[in-house]
């Protein structure tokens, strides 16, 4: 952690015009707490010294991909480069609980891709496996004590904030002691949902592959299956 004291905002108390404010916190922090729509994540500004600090904070294997949480839907759709496919899967499942695997966007330095392997078939019906690079991506429905955070205009990279392998935390004052102290930055936004975003790999979706729940959350296989098939008006409720 900085020799800078550390810093507790309670974003309840923010109205949309102090996003400026939460701007230059965000860009001073070198790592921040903050909530989501889901549990409480880890994180800050898109870049490799926050991501290294995540790794740190949390003793995660470093080979271990990060998400990019984005605002707002608008700005996803702005900053990364997706087929039209996606970009109707995005308008339909987004902002929500849910953490889109896409293909690594052309433009991203950081953080570095995940990958997931997919089944091919190639000349002669012969089978097989290949891997495709992929970023995570989020848009979170924020809380209506958090929504100011909707008004940044950059993504943040993110993880759960917990241990390796700890348990995901539905308030600030959940998330480990430790944890919270190597943070500069604590944004409060009350209590959350409390479990994980729904993991679904869209990684060959604009190619016809379909798509598959690698970790099922608050949602699941039924309940994406038909947010796809519908106009969606509104998030369901789980």
């Amino acid at each position: 952690m900085s020799e800078r004291a550390q810093q507790r905002i309670d974003l309840a108390a923010l109205s949309p015009k102090d996003s400026l404010r939460l701007v230059g916190d965000l860009a001073a922090a070198r790592l921040a707490c903050f909530p989501t729509d889901t549990v409480y994540g880890v994180g800050g500004l898109l870049g490799r010294s926050v991501g290294e600090a995540v790794v740190a904070a949390k003793g995660r294997d470093p080979g271990k991909p990060l998400q990019v949480i984005f605002p707002s839907l608008e700005l996803l759709i702005e900053t990364v480069e997706l087929g039209r496919k996606l970009v109707e899967v995005a308008r339909r499942l987004l902002p929500g609980p849910f953490t889109l695997l896409v293909p690594y966007p052309s433009g991203f330095e950081y953080p570095p891709p995940g990958t997931v392997e997919v089944e091919s078939r190639g000349l002669g019906f012969k089978r097989g496996a290949h891997s495709v690079a992929t970023l995570g991506i989020r848009v979170p429905r924020w809380p209506d004590a958090a929504r100011v955070m909707g008004a940044l205009r950059f993504p943040l990279l993110a993880s759960s904030a917990n241990p390796s392998r700890g348990s995901d935390s539905r308030s600030l004052d959940e998330v480990d002691a430790g944890l919270r102290a190597a943070c500069d930055l604590l944004l409060d936004g009350g209590a959350v949902d409390g479990r994980p975003s729904t993991v679904i790999d869209f990684s060959g979706y604009e190619h016809g592959r379909g798509w598959r729940i690698l970790r099922e959350g608050a949602f699941g296989e039924a309940q994406v299956r038909e947010m796809l098939e519908r106009e969606r008006k509104d998030l369901p409720e789980p």
